[in-house]
């Protein structure tokens, strides 16, 4: 996304401030959370290439409703409408790889394919970092925009040339109940599965929250356009290089290292971020998405190995569910804190949050013994 880098700059520029930052992306996520479950159980039963359409169409809407209307009010429509577009996306994208290597009897080496897919998606990123930089700097923050919604229009006619295959149980159930049940099985009724889902939604809502803020602490410190995109291009660039090598890491070190090393980073980033000076913050934020590189495809892969193919969109839809709902809730009272305290403590209640959320589950994680490997689908 060309626009990362200098979102915050774009918003400051339009006379928006840290709590309106947070306000717009809290809106996006309760949108794209209160979407993720019927979005998947929709993936799972009319296909997912037609949601990954869908969700294409809408997320080339919101970027232009940026271009014609940048205002806090309209934003926020763009913002609602890109994150119901974001929901038909989370999930499929996954489910339908996942689907794809089943196909061909290759599951064995999704981790390394969706390790893969997150080092292009980090190339892709650091590539547009340098490129929505320069425009910023050679023309306006405005135009960064409006070259995003011709990238963004570029995605329809890219999803419509995918090829789903085909699959070996089809969801029989049509119903609102059984979106419910099988949210309930994940949940509830197999631990194990329930356990991976919780730790990858606290992680991933930790690393979404991590983007946003390095957005409002860039605008805190004065940075410029220039010195933001050089820091998103060594983040997202570090991302993808580790996120190629996430299968060697898990093969190197194990699931249990690597999953000690994820839970003592994040928080342990956040609680730096909120009480060191900007020149220890910088390096320590490398280190960060150095363990996001791998922590993505690697908790990615703990709930696929768990779950079946016909409701596999679906119960990776309740993690972007957890994901959204959370960030939707820690977003505006990241703008409260920072507007009644302080931003650095606001950050440190954050940090204090998600230090108590992801080691409470981590070590529930590592209770669960002698569960089974897979859950079943509930349509039987």
């Amino acid at each position: 996304m060309l626009y990362m880098p200098i979102i915050g700059l774009f918003y400051a520029e339009n006379g928006l401030t840290v709590a309106d930052l947070f306000i717009l992306q809290a809106g996006y996520s309760l949108a794209s959370g209160i979407f993720e479950i019927p979005s998947g159980y929709m993936a799972d039963v009319m296909g997912r290439k037609k949601t990954l359409v869908l969700g294409s169409v809408m997320g080339a809407i919101g970027f232009g409703i940026y271009v014609v209307h940048p205002t806090f009010y309209y934003l926020m429509i763009a913002e609602i409408i890109m994150g119901i577009g974001q929901s038909f996306i989370s999930g499929s994208d996954s489910a339908m790889l996942y689907d794809s290597l089943f196909h061909v009897k290759k599951e064995r080496q999704y981790l390394q394919h969706e390790g893969r897919i997150t080092a292009l998606g980090g190339f892709a990123e650091t590539a547009a970092a340098v490129f929505g930089g320069t425009i910023a700097v050679m023309l306006s923050l405005h135009s960064v925009f409006v070259v995003q919604v011709v990238i963004a229009t570029i995605a329809i006619p890219a999803a419509l040339l995918l090829i789903e295959p085909p699959r070996v149980k089809l969801v029989q159930k049509r119903s609102l109940r059984a979106i419910f049940s099988i949210s309930s099985h994940a949940l509830f009724k197999h631990p194990k599965l329930s356990s991976a889902i919780l730790l990858s939604s606290v992680i991933g809502t930790a690393t979404l929250t991590m983007a946003w803020l390095i957005q409002a602490y860039v605008v805190e410190y004065a940075f410029s356009a220039k010195d933001v995109s050089v820091l998103w291009v060594g983040l997202n660039l570090l991302v993808a290089v580790v996120s190629l090598v996430a299968a060697y890491f898990m093969k190197k070190f194990g699931l249990h290292r690597l999953l000690l090393s994820i839970v003592i980073v994040v928080p342990f980033t956040y609680f730096i971020m909120g009480s060191a000076s900007v020149f220890v913050v910088i390096p320590l934020l490398f280190v960060f998405y150095f363990v996001r590189g791998y922590a993505t495809p690697v908790l990615k892969d703990l709930i696929q190995i768990n779950c079946d193919s016909d409701i596999r969109a679906t119960v990776l839809s309740i993690r972007g569910l957890l994901i959204r709902i959370s960030f939707g809730i820690i977003a505006p009272l990241i703008g409260f804190f920072s507007q009644k305290f302080s931003f650095h403590t606001a950050i440190l209640i954050i940090a204090s949050t998600f230090l108590i959320s992801i080691w409470f589950i981590y070590i529930r994680f590592l209770r669960q013994k002698k569960l089974s490997n897979t859950i079943k689908s509930p349509n039987k």
